[in-house]
């Protein structure tokens, strides 16, 4: 359970080194752009809409000494370099912070492209979107258990914190946030205003990116913006300014009024991949 007093504490933590906080963040900026040129060199780019598109020169992301990967489906664990250095970087603050080893979830496949139909994931196809547990590795998952996933979710299906919803979550959270190539974190309304809770009084600036979105109740999905080796990025419009928890995140909690009578359910239009990723594909006989 969240215990407020520890929370407080690793709060301040965290409030007392914001000078290291800015000077990680400012060192983690120039690190992406030497990442950036890296990345360049082995023609890694990230091509169309995070929901409509493809990746070139993506990297596969197996375990490591401080995490693990979850098999939800095939090959759905590659990435841009820059989302790769993302998790390394994160999976390294947790440690150091006294965290338990992570879980890592989806990210993309190897060339990008819609998970298909049976999925639940409308984005993941450019290598920039990856998903991040709630639950932990430690202790370190069995083979089974990585190939059968089950979520721990840290609040209900009325969005009331759970048992689970505790200082480690909230600083995950904290320090997933804090890397400047992330520019949105998908978790579930509820997430959202319990953090919004625990940081009244305090800077709830970092609040900006945790958007508010439905399911996300067992992970949060970390986006990272267009690199700068992707000009055939589509950039997102910028997350509206703000720490996001006031009447943006009230809304969420109110009912939708009665439909008057019920109405068909519109069939979604297929979504054609950019050219160049159709060219992709079918030059790799990919589907």
């Amino acid at each position: 359970m969240f215990h407020p007093q520890r929370w407080a504490l690793l709060r301040d933590y965290f409030l007392l080194n914001r000078i290291s906080v800015f000077i990680a963040a400012a060192f983690a900026l120039l690190l992406s752009f030497s990442s950036f040129a890296k990345s360049s060199d082995t023609s890694a780019e990230a091509i169309g809409e995070y929901a409509n598109g493809c990746i070139k020169g993506a990297v596969e992301l197996k375990d490591g000494k401080n995490y693990q990967v979850q098999r939800w489906g095939n090959s759905r664990n590659f990435g841009h370099p820059q989302l790769i250095d993302y998790i390394d970087k994160l999976v390294a603050r947790a440690k150091k912070a006294g965290l338990p080893d992570l879980l890592i979830g989806d990210l993309s496949r190897p060339l990008g492209g819609s998970f298909g139909s049976a999925s639940n994931h409308g984005s993941h196809q450019i290598g920039l979107d990856v998903d991040i547990s709630f639950d932990f590795s430690t202790p370190r998952k069995s083979e089974y258990e990585l190939t059968h996933p089950e979520d721990v979710y840290i609040v209900d299906t009325k969005n009331r914190p759970t048992q689970f919803f505790d200082n480690n979550r909230v600083a995950l959270l904290y320090m997933a946030a804090q890397d400047p190539r992330v520019e949105r974190i998908f978790v579930a309304p509820g997430i959202k205003r319990t953090l919004c809770q625990i940081y009244e009084g305090h800077d709830k600036s970092w609040l900006q990116k945790i958007r508010p979105w439905f399911g996300h109740r067992g992970h949060m999905h970390v986006r990272l913006g267009c690199p700068l080796d992707s000009p055939a990025c589509v950039k997102q419009a910028k997350a509206p300014s703000g720490d996001g928890c006031g009447a943006e995140l009230a809304s969420w909690f109110v009912p939708p009024p009665p439909s008057p009578k019920p109405t068909k359910p519109k069939v979604k239009p297929k979504k054609i991949p950019p050219a160049r990723c159709q060219a992709l594909f079918k030059e790799n006989n990919y589907n």
